[in-house]
C-alpha cells in the first residue's frame, strides 16, 4: 500500500461512510457542515473559464435513497478535462451566486470554503446549483459511462426535496468539495 492509499484509509476511519452518514433517512437529514465518503458513478467535467475548477456529477445508490453528488473540485483535484458544458447548463450560469459559490470552492482554502457556506445559504442558490449539476450531468449521459470511484468528500449543503430534472433523479442532492477522488479500480467498503 501506497503512502496515499494509506492517508486515504486513515481518513476513512474518521469520517463516516455515506451508509452510516445516511442511517437515518428519511427521519433526519445529516447534519451539515460535515464529510462523507462513498463509492460514486461520476463524470467529471473541467475546461471552465476558471482553470481551477472541476465539477464532479454523480449517483449512488443505497439501500434507503438515492444520493446525487455536485462535487466542486479544488485545485488539488485537477485532472485533464474532456467535455464542454450543455447549453442548460450555461444558462444557470447566469445567477451571480452560483458562480460566486463554483469560484469559492474550486479555491483550496479554509476561508474560501467558509465563504462558500454563507453564500450557499442565500435563498435559491442551492436549487440552482442542482439544477447546474443535473444539466451537467446529463450532458454527458449517452455519450460515455460514469466512472465509479473513491470519493471523500466534504458536505456544505444539501438539497432534500426530490431533484429531477429530466432523466435525473435523486433523493436528496449533496454539495461540497472533494479530500480525495479515488482510483476508478479502489472499491469503499460498506458504503
Amino acid at each position: 500500500m501506497s503512502n496515499h492509499d494509506a492517508a486515504i484509509e486513515a481518513l476513512k476511519q474518521q469520517i463516516p461512510s455515506a451508509k452510516r452518514f445516511f442511517a437515518d433517512w428519511p427521519m433526519a437529514t445529516p447534519p451539515l457542515p460535515g464529510a462523507v465518503h462513498a463509492d460514486v458513478d461520476m463524470y467529471q467535467t473541467s475546461r471552465f473559464k476558471d482553470p481551477r475548477l472541476v465539477l464532479y456529477t454523480g449517483i449512488s445508490h443505497l439501500l434507503s435513497v438515492r444520493v446525487g453528488w455536485c462535487l466542486i473540485g479544488a485545485a488539488r483535484n485537477i485532472q485533464p478535462g474532456h467535455a464542454v458544458l450543455p447549453p442548460s447548463a450555461e444558462d444557470t450560469l447566469s445567477d451571480p451566486n452560483v458562480v460566486r459559490v463554483l469560484k469559492l470552492l474550486a479555491v483550496d482554502q479554509e476561508e474560501s470554503e467558509e465563504a462558500a457556506i454563507e453564500a450557499l445559504a442565500v435563498p435559491g442558490t442551492v436549487d440552482s446549483l442542482v439544477r447546474f449539476a443535473a444539466a451537467v450531468h446529463q450532458g454527458h449521459e449517452g455519450r460515455s459511462a460514469p466512472i465509479r470511484y473513491d470519493v471523500g468528500t466534504d458536505i456544505y449543503a444539501c438539497h432534500r426535496p426530490p431533484a429531477t430534472e429530466r432523466a435525473f433523479s435523486a433523493d436528496v442532492v449533496l454539495i461540497g468539495s472533494p479530500i480525495w477522488i479515488g482510483k476508478p479500480e479502489a472499491k469503499t467498503e460498506g458504503s
